[in-house]
């Protein structure tokens, strides 16, 4: 199997970035309605944990890309 070329894996990549990052922020946001009601503390630290979580996939996901460059 021939190995994909960087503008492929960039390609991909960026939708896989663009659409992901929209699904998650849409279900936290919708999640979080139904954190209106509690207290301000459980509501910072859910979004804290859920604003940074996103972080780890996402750096998998440049290395990903940036591997295609290395050569």
């Amino acid at each position: 199997m021939e190995p994909q070329r960087p503008v492929s894996r960039s390609l991909y990549g960026m939708l896989i970035l663009i659409f992901g990052l929209a699904a998650y922020a849409f279900f936290i946001a919708s999640i979080g309605d139904y954190l209106g009601n509690t207290h301000i503390a459980v509501q910072v630290v859910f979004y804290f944990i859920t604003g940074t979580v996103w972080i780890f996939p996402v750096g998998k996901l440049l290395r990903w890309m940036a591997e295609a460059y290395k050569d």
